[in-house]
């Protein structure tokens, strides 16, 4: 004959048992150096800030990923602008596309193959965005760790799309880099 346990103790195991689930599927978050790299299973973001809190990072929902500022200025959701990138591998002059994710505005930036090489070396990257009053807002942010980072985001992304995971979800969040602040030129 077996032993069943008491319905209070069935009730309590199943609760344990949801909440490690939901621990587990919850997400990760590593830090390497001034990036974090944030995996939830159904999307994965690699992402730095300054200490403007503004944000720069690389987003991706299944296999598609894209690099994103997120920053105090304002722009029209679904206009395209453009902006000069700077780092220590390139200089050149990007689009980027105004997207309206909940509240917030992000800038997607266009090619993606220009943000990704821009990132192989130096210390710091920054982007330059035409204001309507005729001045430039600058926006920098640190690379220190944004290498393994990437990697990182890059390598859980396109396991994710392997095991099948949805694309949805809107981009990201923003840890803090001391140092680095917008400007106005």
């Amino acid at each position: 004959m077996k032993k069943r346990l008491p319905a209070v103790f069935s009730g309590i195991l199943a609760s344990v048992l949801i909440c490690i689930c939901s621990q587990v599927f919850a997400g990760e978050k590593v830090a390497y150096q001034n990036w974090i790299v944030d995996m939830s299973g159904v999307t994965t973001e690699a992402y730095t800030a300054n200490d403007s809190n503004s944000s720069f990072g690389l987003f991706c929902s299944g296999e598609k990923c894209l690099f994103y500022l997120h920053q105090a200025l304002q722009c029209q959701p679904n206009a395209k602008y453009s902006v000069l990138m700077n780092s220590a591998n390139l200089s050149t002059a990007l689009s980027m596309q105004c997207t309206q994710i909940g509240n917030n505005l992000f800038q997607i930036l266009d090619p993606f193959n220009a943000v990704l090489e821009a990132l192989k070396s130096g210390e710091t990257i920054g982007f330059a965005v035409a204001l309507q009053s005729g001045a430039f807002g600058v926006t920098r942010f640190s690379l220190a760790g944004s290498g393994d980072a990437i990697k990182r985001a890059l390598s859980e992304a396109a396991r994710s799309s392997q095991r099948g995971s949805p694309q949805t979800q809107p981009p990201p969040n923003s840890p803090g880099t001391k140092g680095l602040k917008d400007i106005m030129i």
